[in-house]
Order: structure tokens, then sequence, then C-alpha cells
């Protein structure tokens, strides 16, 4: 047995320099040859064969394929989880990993059991930088969201922020980002009082820090103008398209297509008046300012 798990080290060294230099095809098979003795040498509780599973994944999703990867890091997490003392962090990191996989392959339902599973090792993670706790649990409210759990989508939204407020302080741009998703998100449901109120203190923050054509400006108004548009304020919803659309504009010659959207909306709101003619000029207009 001691001959065999010199020859999985040996292995294993050569895999990450087969990797390394590119060349897959015999990664993967050196990987299968190294997985193969870890199940003949260790038991089910060694983390060697947990690494074995891993590293295979990690070469098939170096690869490009993702559908071979996920059983292999599925198999690797599952011994991950079960060993005892728990290493929390190699749980954090193999969660991650297969819900960001999960989401790519389109198996949502997957893909938020394990963004939760990262979510709850993370406090028990030694030095994890707090913008990567912030930036999973936006991600998770956002495929919540997505996949129809609004309920469960909302406590994530409101922990981002608060980890964010307490780490930079309330008025940083960073703050602003995690306000403006959280105010999509009460738009979306319909809890329009909420969602203005939560935009204009992300217009506010960012007005602030930034000139007045910064993009994120513009996407705040534009934002806030949906909010005012969906509860038929349209005098005020009229103002902040026109303002956004105005920043777009000032910020770049060729606008993105958020620019073509502003304008969209807007158009919709007009048409609503019955200023079609009005509508079809400003969608025509966007058209060709995106052109350049």
């Amino acid at each position: 047995m001691k001959g065999e798990e010199h020859l999985w080290g040996v292995l294993n060294d050569k895999l990450d320099t087969l990797s390394a230099t590119n060349h897959m095809a015999e990664a993967i098979r050196v990987g299968e040859s190294a997985l193969e003795i870890a199940k003949r040498s260790f038991g089910a509780g060694d983390v060697r064969l947990a690494l074995s599973y891993e590293k295979l994944g990690l070469l098939h999703e170096q690869n490009g394929n993702h559908s071979g990867a996920k059983a292999y890091l599925v198999n690797a997490h599952r011994r991950l989880a079960r060993m005892r003392p728990a290493d929390d962090e190699a749980v954090f990191r193999s969660s991650r990993r297969l819900g960001q996989l999960c989401n790519e392959l389109g198996h949502t339902e997957e893909a938020i059991d394990f963004f939760e599973q990262a979510v709850a090792a993370a406090p028990q993670v030694p030095g994890l930088p707090f913008s990567d706790l912030g930036a999973l649990l936006n991600n998770l409210a956002l495929m919540c969201r997505k996949a129809g759990r609004s309920t469960a989508a909302e406590p994530y939204y409101l922990r981002a922020l608060q980890i964010y407020e307490s780490q930079l302080g309330p008025e940083h741009p960073d703050v602003a980002s995690v306000l403006n998703n959280l105010g999509v998100f009460y738009t979306n449901e319909k809890r329009f009082t909420e969602a203005e109120q939560v935009h204009l203190r992300a217009l506010a923050i960012r007005e602030k820090v930034f000139p007045a054509s910064h993009p994120d400006i513009a996407q705040s108004k534009c934002n806030l103008a949906v909010v005012y548009h969906s509860r038929g304020d349209y005098e005020r919803a009229s103002e902040l398209y026109r303002a956004s659309l105005q920043a777009w504009e000032e910020a770049t010659a060729k606008p993105p297509e958020e620019y073509e959207v502003v304008a969209a909306n807007y158009a919709d709101l007009l048409r609503s008046l019955g200023k079609a003619r009005k509508a079809y000029a400003l969608e025509n207009r966007a058209r060709k300012k995106r052109r350049g």
C-alpha cells in the first residue's frame, strides 16, 4: 500500500504539471489513474480520496466538459462535507465552485443549494474577504428571485447590505450597488414604496461620489423612473427617464445597451400618453446613438 500511496503522489504532481502546460487529455488520463489508486488505497473518509475526485473534476472543467466535471466535484464535495473534524474552508470552496458550475449548467435549484451551503460555512472560514461573502449573498438572492423564491431572496439582499454598510460605511458606492439590486427586487415584487426609498438612497450616494454623467447615476435614475412609471406617476418618471438618457449621452459618445433600454421604457410611457410619434422619434434617435 505504501508503494501505491507514493505512486498516487507522483501521479498528482504529474497531472498538475500537465494541467499547467495545457496537456489536458493526458492530464485527465493521469487523474483517472490517480483516482483508481485512491479508491484502492484510501478510506472513504480520507481527504486524499476527496482530493482525487476534486482534481479530476477540475481537469474536466478546465477542458470545457462541465457536465463531466460536475459528477466528480459533487463526489468530492460529499466526502468533504462528511469529514470530522469539519474543514469549513474546503467545504466553502467546494460549495461555491459547485454553485457556480450548476448555475452555468442551468441547474438552478442545485446551484441555490450549494450556494446556501457556502453561506453557512463562510462564518467559520478565517480571513474570508467580506466582499466575497457579500457577492455570494447578492448572487444567491438574484438566483432565488429568478427561481421564483422571493421570500428566500430578500434576507440575502438585506444581509449583503448589512455587511457592506458595516465594512465600508453607509455612503460607499458599493453600498449603493447593493441598494440598487435591492431596489430592483422590490420593484419586481411590486413593493413600490420600498423600491422608491431604496433607489432614492442609492441615487443620493452616487450623486455625492460620482460626476453627473456617471453610468451608475444614469442607472439609478432609470430604475427610479421605472418605479414612478409603474405607479402611474408619469411626470416624475418622464423627468427621470430624460435625465438618465442625458447622463448616458454625456458619459460616452456610443452609449451601451442600457441606454437603449431606458429609451424603450420612456417610449412605452409616451405611447401610453398617446404620443406615439414622439416615442418613435426617441427610439430611432437612441438606435442611431448606439450605432455611433
